[in-house]
């Protein structure tokens, strides 16, 4: 079995925010107090401040819905400070979600350190949980990042896409290896891209259905729901005995 370590190591190595300024660090500077950077920190602190107004209106009421003055009325600011750090609505929509995914991976990545080794199960049960917990606490950033950032236009669909690919990458990294030893196996043609994104697929589809339904669904039966299809593909990957025959 895969230990975690490599898992750890993909997030440690990946870039923050597409080499966009991280929001952990706007978050940094907006509780320090530094003499002869006031100006700076006060940007810093409008500036998420739009950050968390943006992820409720366009979680709420939709991208193509929402004006510059209504995200301004929300984050209590005028709007000579929103054009201070964002060019247009598109501009702080990439924001939001870039703040969105950065949060997600930066908790992944936390809770996966604490794993440990060869603990393959329970980390992909954990790391559901944190994926199903954010959507909970937070519907818009689900809509956000399920369905909002797919209606805005092609550079921020290409943004989603990249921002997929980034976490079927950390899922490959798993599967890759199990599936170089099934290559003499009953299974052939196995790609671990594939399979990483159909498993990356299968979640976010989940997710989406579940987000519809308002999120009522407790998200451990949700999580337990998810873990079949993992532990389905597991089973394939490290059992090579098992059989490959059509169940139905």
């Amino acid at each position: 079995m895969l230990a975690l370590h490599t898992v750890n190591a993909y997030f440690l190595s990946f870039p923050s925010n597409m080499n966009a300024k991280a929001p952990d660090q706007i978050a940094k500077a907006a509780g320090r107090r530094y003499r002869g950077v006031s100006n700076e920190i006060r940007q810093a602190e409008r500036r998420l401040k739009l950050i968390e107004a943006g992820i409720k209106v366009f979680g709420s009421s939709g991208y193509h819905a929402a004006t510059v003055k209504g995200l301004c009325q929300e984050a209590g600011l005028t709007e000579r400070y929103f054009y201070e750090s964002f060019s247009n609505a598109e501009a702080l929509f990439t924001a939001c979600y870039l703040h969105i995914t950065d949060t997600l991976r930066e908790r992944l990545q936390q809770v996966l350190l604490g794993m440990e080794d060869d603990n393959l199960e329970q980390a992909t049960r954990t790391g559901l949980g944190v994926f199903f917990n954010q959507f909970k606490e937070s519907p818009q950033a689900a809509r956000i990042l399920l369905v909002e950032v797919l209606t805005v236009n092609r550079h921020l669909e290409e943004l989603s896409l990249k921002t997929l690919y980034s976490f079927v990458e950390m899922l490959e990294t798993l599967a890759k290896p199990l599936i170089e030893q099934r290559k003499d196996g009953g299974v052939s043609g196995l790609d671990s891209t594939l399979l990483a994104s159909g498993l990356v697929g299968s979640v976010l589809y989940m997710a989406a259905r579940w987000s519809l339904d308002g999120c009522k669904k407790p998200v451990d039966d949700v999580v337990e729901n998810a873990m079949l299809i993992f532990r389905g593909v597991g089973v394939m990957l490290v059992q090579p005995q098992a059989s490959t025959k059509n169940p139905l």
